[in-house]
């Protein structure tokens, strides 16, 4: 990890290679927003509005900037409809949607979903009673946090994934995955741990690289007029689908989690700001 790339070291060359640059795939919490979901504070909670200003210098550039996270549809339509965006990828990639909602499409077969996941599903109570019982007072997830979730469920908390992983396989669930989906502040939960993590239990092999790839299909965009941003071992993954990906440095607060991912790529770059200080640092320079 000693030999990441700073964004401030090769910003020149990085513009003149995004000279076709025509979509930005953009994480949301601890982003383009901070780690309280917010858009217009900072992560000391200070009202920051530099990323806001540059929505319009986005839109004149015709950068169609996608919003890639964790959400689920419904919510990212709302936070599409605020910033001024219509395009989305949603539940870690599983999801693909346009125009706030006039196409959507799953990106994989979803026969291969055999479990329910869904509001009251019983592989859901079912899979919530394992990991509380495993990691007693480390880890949460309430029955409300899934409502309108189609493919994933959202946990919090901070526990050792490869033992919960292993649970899953033992107890029938070996097609289910839990991963790490960055660090936040989002809920106040009295838990016995460090630093509250955001988890999604999902069906392996969907990602949000897979969400970007899908994307890019349908509309026929080439891997170097991409780019991606963010800040967890999730959003890693989209470098594999873009020019370049730029992870905000706030993610370095958790570099050994993300350390494996962050290895297979030679097209990251750090952010010397956190969170949307570090997404306004990137887009303002590519804007200019």
């Amino acid at each position: 990890m000693d030999e990441y790339k700073l964004f401030k070291d090769y910003k020149s060359k990085i513009k003149d290679d995004l000279k076709d640059l025509k979509v930005i795939y953009t994480d949301l919490d601890g982003t383009l927003f901070n780690d309280r979901g917010c858009l217009i504070k900072d992560d000391g909670g200070n009202y920051y509005f530099d990323a806001v200003r540059l929505l319009p210098a986005v839109a004149k550039k015709n950068w169609d900037m996608v919003l890639a996270s964790g959400r689920n549809k419904s919510i990212l339509k709302y936070n599409a409809q605020i910033i001024g965006l219509k395009n989305y990828i949603s539940e870690l990639g599983a999801e693909v949607i346009y125009n706030l909602g006039e196409k959507a499409y799953t990106t994989f077969n979803r026969q291969e979903m055999k479990y329910d996941l869904t509001y009251g599903g019983k592989d859901l109570i079912e899979i919530i009673k394992l990991f509380k019982s495993s990691f007693p007072g480390r880890i949460e997830s309430r029955m409300d946090w899934s409502r309108y979730r189609t493919y994933n469920a959202l946990f919090f908390g901070e526990i050792d994934l490869n033992r919960a992983n292993k649970l899953l396989e033992e107890e029938g669930y070996e097609k289910l995955v839990m991963v790490d989906n960055g660090l936040s502040a989002l809920e106040d939960l009295d838990l016995d741990i460090k630093r509250l993590h955001i988890y999604n239990l999902k069906l392996r092999g969907v990602n949000k690289a897979r969400g970007v790839r899908f994307d890019k299909k349908i509309r026929n965009f080439s891997t170097d007029s991409c780019i991606a941003l963010g800040d967890s071992r999730e959003d890693l993954k989209m470098a594999d689908e873009v020019k370049y990906f730029f992870l905000m440095r706030n993610a370095l607060e958790h570099k050994e989690i993300i350390l494996d991912e962050f290895k297979r790529h030679n097209n990251i770059y750090i952010s010397d700001g956190d969170m949307n200080k570090g997404w306004a640092e990137v887009i303002g320079y590519l804007v200019d």
